[in-house]
């Protein structure tokens, strides 16, 4: 609440109509509890807990929730072999990677491939260069089948269907059955948004993720 007198003008009024100044001088003093409430960050839901998980990165190290703990992440499935929303998904990340740039360690971005036999870590390095992403903030990580599922089913509740085994004889791996959204999980292991990767989304995405790491 300001703490600034009132202006000028209010203060003659008081001494000709004390009621009526009394009136103003309480709509005056109340417009910034008004203005601060209208733009106080709303609490984030809690939309599940992520059970502990742990895949490989694209420098063949192991990573998951417990090199995470502490610390927020905003994540996504892709491959790298996908032509359509998975180039979209990374370079909105890039977006956000340099928009939450003063939020530092506090804030990780966590891209998850469903294709391991692709996917290995050469390849992934290649992809996060092609994007931008700075390792120290931005994580490409992989595993074997059970591992995909258990982060994807029991944690994000994103699900995974596996493709064909193609007539060159590769073996089959998983598809992305979801839309193009990006997910705000905690220090703590807990989904706290879902958005999606247009405009407005990584707007939203970018001030409910400042907010939570107190930024």
């Amino acid at each position: 609440m300001s703490d600034a007198p009132p202006p000028a003008g209010l203060r003659a009024a008081i001494s000709r109509r004390p009621l009526a100044a009394a009136l103003w001088i309480t709509l005056f003093l109340s417009v910034p509890v008004v203005v601060f409430l209208r733009h106080r960050p709303r609490p984030l839901p809690v939309l599940a807990t992520l059970p502990a998980w742990q895949l490989t990165d694209a420098a063949g190290r192991r990573f998951g929730s417990e090199q995470l703990r502490g610390r927020a992440y905003v994540a996504n499935f892709m491959f790298t072999s996908c032509a359509t929303v998975c180039p979209l998904l990374a370079r909105h990340l890039a977006r956000v990677q340099a928009n939450t740039a003063a939020l530092g360690d506090r804030l990780h971005l966590v891209s998850i491939s469903v294709d391991p036999v692709v996917d290995t870590p050469a390849r992934l390095t290649e992809y996060g260069h092609r994007y931008g992403a700075d390792p120290r903030r931005w994580h490409f990580v992989t595993g074997d089948a059970p591992a995909l599922q258990r982060i994807a089913a029991d944690g994000f509740r994103v699900a995974l269907g596996v493709t064909p085994t193609t007539g060159d004889g590769r073996p089959q791996h998983f598809d992305i059955l979801h839309s193009a959204n990006l997910m705000l999980v905690d220090g703590d292991g807990r989904m706290r948004g879902v958005y999606r990767a247009d405009d407005e989304g990584l707007a939203e995405l970018t001030r409910e993720a400042s907010a939570l790491v107190g930024h």
